[in-house]
């Protein structure tokens, strides 16, 4: 494992955490309170950026997997965030244009998104297979700190100078903290020529020969399942607690930065238990807390249970996170590694559409949110089932 390497990548997720979580939670405010966009125009900017995506990486991972040079690749997709991010929020912060102001955050989150293509690939890079999940849990507890930090130093600014004070700040912080990576990572493979020109559009006829050959594919499918129902879990956490609980706002907030301290924490540990005795266990016995846990949140009653299975999630959370991507990367082929986590990105993208989907038809038909806390446990069970499926159906999985 490449220490040096490690550093530059870790220090990268957590500068880039900074600005997410600051645009996320205070300048999405803004857009449909203040700037007067509506939430469905908001919402749909996602599906469309979706699409884009579908559309752009997985093009751009054939290419860089054919040709190198992810790096190039991850410092433009930098540059556009920063860029387009200090639009937006210079456009919202001087009462400009709303719709510019969209539109710059739209282009923002896009770059964003596509700088984790060339960005989680370089775990391969940077680590051997005895060191993969450990590297990979450092990468995303200094995520889950970045998050932390990025909240904690924008409260005095937010205080002081309102909603968008902190968003400026926040992008600074992360082109400064990027410079780093951008600068001085060394990917071991040396750019090759290019031969032949970028085709963007997706590739239907790679796509299934991919599905169908290899032995990542069915590890990405269950990802897509079961991170369907943690991120509509996490982003309707607040909402549950509040409505079925009664919980006041301050114990919400509580229990939420609860979940992500202890989501670093898991991430941290899961890398040296993974190491030890394989990712793909870690990962089934993850799979399984999280059926328990989620199936004790629709049904508990009490405040302080609550309270006690939202730092167990917290934990296993972060966990599973680190520990699927170890497991994927340990499983993509060599010509294959940006492709396949070009997949790994979509998929988590895609998940923000059709979990939260169920989760509001549910609702809208009457089911309640214990009904809907009870639907997630459905998408955890099938990712449970198609893993199991896959270590029986002749493909090479490997254990690691």
């Amino acid at each position: 494992m490449n220490k040096k390497k490690l550093l530059l990548w870790c220090g990268y997720t957590f500068a880039n955490s900074i600005v997410f979580i600051n645009f996320l939670v205070y300048f999405s405010k803004w857009l449909v309170i203040d700037g007067g966009i509506s939430d469905l125009a908001y919402n749909m900017s996602f599906v469309v950026m979706a699409v884009a995506m579908l559309m752009c990486a997985p093009a751009l991972a054939v290419h860089t997997d054919s040709c190198g040079n992810r790096k190039t690749f991850l410092n433009l997709a930098t540059v556009g965030t920063v860029v387009f991010y200090a639009v937006a929020a210079s456009f919202a912060i001087y009462g400009l244009s709303p719709v510019i102001a969209f539109l710059a955050f739209v282009l923002g989150q896009f770059c964003y998104q596509m700088a984790f293509v060339f960005y989680d690939p370089m775990l391969n890079d940077l680590s051997d297979k005895s060191h993969r999940t450990r590297a990979s849990g450092l990468g995303q507890f200094c995520s889950n700190f970045g998050m932390i930090f990025g909240l904690a130093v924008s409260l005095p600014m937010i205080e002081a100078g309102g909603r968008l004070a902190s968003l400026i700040p926040s992008v600074a912080m992360f082109a400064v903290l990027a410079l780093p990576m951008m600068l001085f990572y060394r990917e071991n493979c040396r750019p090759k020529k290019v031969r032949h020109k970028i085709k963007l559009g997706f590739d239907w006829k790679r796509f299934r020969g991919f599905l169908f050959a290899s032995a990542a594919a069915p590890i990405l499918i269950a990802f897509f399942f079961y991170t369907n129902a943690l991120n509509t879990i996490t982003n309707n956490y607040s909402i549950y607690a509040g409505n079925v609980l009664n919980m006041s706002d301050e114990t919400t907030s509580a229990i939420m930065i609860v979940v992500q301290i202890a989501a670093a924490l898991g991430a941290l540990l899961i890398g040296f238990v993974g190491d030890r005795i394989g990712a793909r266990r870690c990962l089934m016995w993850i799979l399984w807390t999280w059926l328990a846990l989620i199936g004790a949140i629709a049904v508990t009653t009490s405040t302080g249970v609550f309270f006690a299975i939202a730092g167990a999630l917290g934990l296993t959370i972060g966990a599973g996170w680190a520990v699927s991507r170890a497991y994927i990367s340990a499983n993509l082929e060599k010509d294959n590694v940006g492709y396949g986590f070009s997949f790994y990105t979509l998929f988590e993208r895609f998940s923000s559409i059709i979990g939260p989907l169920t989760w509001g038809g549910i609702l809208a038909l009457g089911g309640g949110y214990r009904m809907a806390m009870l639907a997630m446990m459905i998408f955890i069970a099938v990712g449970l089932v198609i893993l199991g499926l896959a270590k029986s159906s002749g493909r090479k999985i490997k254990k690691i």
